[in-house]
């Protein structure tokens, strides 16, 4: 087959498909920008409104707040009660083992009359008063009380008043003795 077509007509023909390839072109892209400024503008109202929502949220949970406000004053107030009460029982001093300690170190027959603890006084001399049934038990008191190295870091014998004849029906400890100790820091810990 041949072509016999004049060459302007071929041309017009050729220019119309060119034409007619261009308007599809150009109706495919202007539908893809409807739906893409479809899909912009659907976007924005739904971020838009989850914006006011959020914005509302936050308007309604800080009324809550301030209704809780009381309850976050009384929380942090007791916090801090608890943070002190952490502070004073981490430092605090533990007196029954202290006193244990000491009662394992009184000889038979040795009575304390007198003894002041007070952490503030460990390590300087504090006075302990006792009474004995003979000189003998004091002597073995003041032994006693020295070799307990653990509790104690000085013992010396202030006074002795009493008969030594021993125990009376009335008075079965009639030796009363005054020592002066010095309790070590470490001891009631």
């Amino acid at each position: 087959m041949i072509n016999l077509l004049p060459i302007e007509h071929k041309q017009e023909i050729r220019a119309g498909r060119t034409n007619v390839l261009l308007v599809r072109y150009i109706s495919i892209i202007l539908s893809a920008a409807i739906v893409l400024c479809g899909l912009i503008g659907g976007v924005y109202l739904v971020l838009n409104t989850a914006k006011q929502n959020a914005e509302a949220k936050a308007a309604e949970n800080a009324q809550r707040l301030v209704a809780f406000q009381d309850i976050r004053t009384r929380a942090d107030a007791f916090r801090t009660d608890l943070a002190t009460a952490k502070s004073i029982l981490d430092s605090r001093t533990s007196f029954s083992k202290l006193i244990y300690g000491i009662s394992a170190t009184i000889p038979k027959n040795v009575v304390i009359d007198t003894l002041t603890l007070d952490p503030a006084s460990f390590g300087s001399a504090m006075s302990l008063n006792a009474n004995a049934k003979t000189f003998d038990d004091v002597s073995k008191l003041r032994d006693s009380l020295t070799a307990n190295t653990d509790i104690f870091s000085s013992v010396q014998v202030v006074s002795i008043r009493g008969s030594g004849t021993g125990p009376t029906p009335g008075d079965p400890y009639p030796i009363e003795v005054v020592l002066s100790v010095v309790i070590k820091k470490g001891a009631a810990s």
